[in-house]
């Protein structure tokens, strides 16, 4: 199954309806917060408001690139399914939202988590978009949307290279051992 073009129009939509009405009830109920790097008052604030102007493109653009990496021809062997990025994407959304409920409820697990995430990412390709989009729709509502896609960037980048580096050795390894 593919991602057409209709469903990225309309995913991106939901996405913008959902992140907008969100700030406009922060406008009518206290005023839109301001999300600080680090939760430290000392650092640079960054409003909601932001955030809602920015998500929809970022979303945008990770689905464009699901597209470019799932809707390849039938004869290629690289194809990927629409499922397994689903299930990529609701497992990143769901650690997300988990990770923001501790925060907001003060629980200190959430270094051991990205700990694991770490480990993990050794393994598994968890810097590919559906990740990372899972990522920063799932802790956007706590975080805002911008320190979520600055943060969720910089560990794509990281998880990338943990992903690509060991492989690499080992394959330069087994091309010299043979």
């Amino acid at each position: 199954m593919k991602l057409p073009l209709r469903l990225r129009i309309l995913i991106t939509i939901i996405v913008a309806f959902l992140v907008w009405g969100h700030v406009v009830w922060d406008y009518f109920h206290g005023g839109i917060p301001t999300h600080y790097l680090l939760h430290d008052d000392n650092l640079p604030g960054i409003p909601n408001w932001l955030g809602a102007i920015v998500l929809p493109f970022f979303t945008w653009f990770l689905l464009y690139r699901i597209h470019k990496r799932i809707d390849v021809p039938k004869n290629s062997i690289a194809s990927e399914s629409l499922s397994i990025v689903l299930r990529r994407f609701l497992l990143a959304l769901v650690i997300s939202i988990a990770i923001s409920i501790f925060f907001v409820l003060e629980i200190d697990v959430i270094l051991y988590i990205m700990m694991v995430i770490a480990m993990l990412a050794f393994i598994f390709p968890i810097y590919k978009s559906e990740f990372l989009l899972g990522w920063v729709l799932g802790s956007t509502f706590t975080f805002g949307a911008v320190i979520p896609i600055g943060f969720g960037s910089l560990f794509a980048s990281v998880f990338f290279l943990f992903y690509k580096i060991p492989r690499a050795i080992m394959k330069y390894f087994q091309s010299k051992k043979d």
